[in-house]
């Protein structure tokens, strides 16, 4: 699953340079693999704060893993990509906004960021997914 995760996200020799874009992108591997991205920040993030304390700036470094697996299905272009990204940054947003606001009050501010951040695309990648999953073929097709 790693190697396919680096193909996907680094857009190696798969469907996407074949040509066919829908091929391997399926919507359930997208929320799959935002959860993994989510969890390499968390280990990183984890790491940094270990060794270097309370980040002041720069941690957003953390977060690039969470722009992977929404690049890599943008990039495959799947039915109605557009509509499903606006749709899913928008609701990405609105989470990351809303739950930072309210679990700032319980967290570090780190880490309420963090959250609030890894939800918000967490929500955008299951917004992306429903919205862009590929419909079956029909039996007249």
């Amino acid at each position: 699953m790693i190697g396919e995760l680096f193909s996907y996200w680094t857009f190696g020799l798969d469907a996407h340079a074949s040509g066919e874009h829908n091929l391997r992108y399926h919507p359930v591997k997208l929320v799959v693999w935002a959860l993994v991205a989510i969890a390499v920040s968390a280990v990183m993030s984890a790491v940094r704060l270990a060794l270097f304390g309370e980040p002041q700036a720069g941690w957003t470094v953390a977060l690039f893993p969470l722009l992977l697996p929404l690049t890599g299905a943008v990039a495959h272009k799947p039915p109605r990509y557009a509509p499903a990204l606006f749709w899913g940054l928008a609701a990405g947003g609105v989470t990351a906004v809303l739950l930072g606001i309210d679990v700032a009050t319980t967290l570090s501010s780190f880490w309420a960021g963090f959250a609030a951040v890894c939800a918000g695309f967490l929500v955008c990648s299951v917004v992306f997914a429903a919205i862009a999953r590929p419909h079956p073929a029909s039996p007249e097709d």
